[in-house]
């Protein structure tokens, strides 16, 4: 498949093909054959020759991707190339449930049930490999459950929080 991904604000042409556990990327012109290993959902393992990367992926609003490699965090986005704008401006409809990136403790809950809440505002903090992520609403409408308290340890895809 073919996308337009910005990543931290540059532009990027990526074309994916995944098969038999082998994923071939070719990024702008540069080529990646890589073994993927994916042992949970929104954790990734890259085998590339002798080296290793591991990559933490999670939706941190409605338009943008989080992905970690390395220490190193990527705000990513996909483009709409019909349109050429982020995909998924519509609005978001139903309950939506916000998931814990990674495994981590809970360090402050910015909201609490009842409360009116803003598409991007954010509802919880939490913290993993020694940095503190918010966790923000991908809608905007109100906290219907917060099921975490501050100082809890969280699991990976844990869901933390629903908005309505």
């Amino acid at each position: 498949m073919r996308y337009e991904v910005e990543i931290n604000g540059r532009k990027t042409s990526v074309e994916l093909e995944e098969r038999d556990g082998r994923l071939r990327a070719l990024v702008d012109a540069r080529n990646y054959d890589v073994d993927l290993v994916s042992p949970e959902e929104g954790v990734y393992t890259f085998l590339a020759g002798d080296r290793v990367y591991e990559a933490w992926v999670w939706a941190r609003d409605a338009n943008t991707l989080r992905v970690t490699v390395s220490g190193r965090v990527f705000s990513t986005s996909v483009i709409d190339r019909k349109h050429r704008r982020p995909a998924a401006d519509q609005g978001i409809e139903g309950r939506q449930s916000l998931i814990a990136p990674m495994p981590g403790k809970v360090v402050r809950v910015l909201l609490a049930p009842g409360d009116e809440v803003h598409s991007g505002q954010g509802v919880l903090v939490v913290e993993a490999m020694k940095m503190q992520n918010e966790i923000k609403s991908p809608k905007s409408g109100r906290v219907i459950e917060v099921r975490v308290a501050e100082g809890a340890s969280v699991n990976a895809n844990q869901v933390l929080a629903v908005v309505e």
